[in-house]
């Protein structure tokens, strides 16, 4: 007996052995197969449109396929922990916003350090009503939602999503902000296609998922959750940042999020660094340029893993603790190594 156990760890030592320079023959030789790009959203919002221009680009520099999958639920958690419980090796990879709010939400037990960020754009918050709105002011609309005989509804992608945290950010600046019944969809484009639909009042949405309905007409911007201005190409009006219209929350602006792609942070470094390199090439094409003027979306210059991780931990600190002073967070920043800004 004493002998087959003998035998036996000797087999099992020699199996871990072909095992680890099997690994390190597959990371040297990165990438030797197609990728995965898992969007934890539906077809069509900010994650995915980014994700898939994005990966485009990459799979030409690196010599393979990225496939796309669609995995959306849970604000996003559904797709992000598919990608998470995969073999962290860097042919899965996530297309979403930063990475900071799953954990204190309880819809995550990883922390926001655990996800490498490459932010390729920043996408501004718009506050949009469809064109037959009675509110054809911001004025209007914030007088309507202190009114206590209306309900005025907002359409976001869901608690956690861009469009819901902006909401939170502008209620810590202006607890009126808050005098709103919130209604949760799919997605960012199901969002907008409500609004745009009568079903809800307005949508505090991203820019790229209403672009187009900004620019016929069909939707009409209110406000815009940035520090200055917002001019966007092929709408025929520049939209007033809404400190125009309250002055406290030009503490909390902008609102929006960067938009990218994600990895697992301890896959191995030369995965890293090759789709480090070829992300960055993506974001110099034309295509991406041309994105951004398209999309009304801000591209982002120089971003490496390094300064989108900075990103990462700043909104995981400020918007942590916003969302835990409103109780809406289970856990707090300070869980996850965060202190209080």
């Amino acid at each position: 007996m004493k002998k087959f156990a003998i035998i036996l760890c000797v087999v099992l030592m020699a199996m871990a052995t072909v095992f680890a320079q099997a690994t390190a023959e597959d990371a040297a030789n990165y990438p030797s197969k197609d990728l995965t790009l898992i969007v934890p959203w539906n077809a069509g919002g900010s994650s995915d449109l980014i994700g898939r221009l994005l990966t485009a680009d990459m799979a030409k520099t690196m010599g393979v396929k990225i496939s796309v999958v669609n995995t959306p639920g849970a604000t996003g958690t559904v797709g992000m922990n598919d990608c998470f419980i995969k073999p962290h090796d860097g042919y899965t990879l996530i297309a979403n916003a930063t990475p900071y709010n799953h954990g204190v939400l309880g819809l995550a037990d990883w922390a926001p350090q655990d996800w490498s960020f490459m932010a390729a754009y920043y996408v501004p918050s718009i506050i949009a009503v469809p064109k037959n709105s009675p509110y054809k002011t911001f004025d209007a609309l914030y007088a309507a939602m202190q009114d206590p005989s209306i309900d005025v509804t907002a359409a976001t992608a869901g608690v956690g999503s861009s469009g819901f945290v902006a909401m939170e950010k502008l209620k810590s600046a202006d607890a009126k902000m808050g005098n709103y019944k919130h209604i949760a969809y799919s997605g960012g484009s199901a969002a907008v296609t409500a609004t745009l639909a009568g079903e809800v009042n307005f949508t505090p949405q991203l820019s790229n998922e209403m672009i187009d309905l900004l620019r016929s007409g069909d939707l009409i911007a209110l406000a815009a959750n940035t520090e200055e201005d917002l001019a966007l190409s092929g709408v025929s009006y520049v939209i007033p940042s809404i400190k125009n219209f309250i002055p406290e929350t030009e503490a909390v602006l902008p609102c929006g999020d960067a938009f990218g792609l994600l990895f697992p942070a301890d896959i191995p470094e030369q995965a890293q660094t090759i789709l480090e390199d070829a992300f960055k090439k993506a974001c110099t094409t034309q295509s991406a340029k041309d994105f951004a003027d398209q999309k009304g979306v801000i591209l982002l210059q120089n971003m490496d893993v390094k300064k989108s991780n900075a990103i990462r931990d700043t909104e995981a600190a400020s918007v942590g603790y916003i969302l835990l002073d409103a109780g809406i967070a289970k856990k707090s920043p300070a869980d996850f190594g965060y202190s209080r800004p």
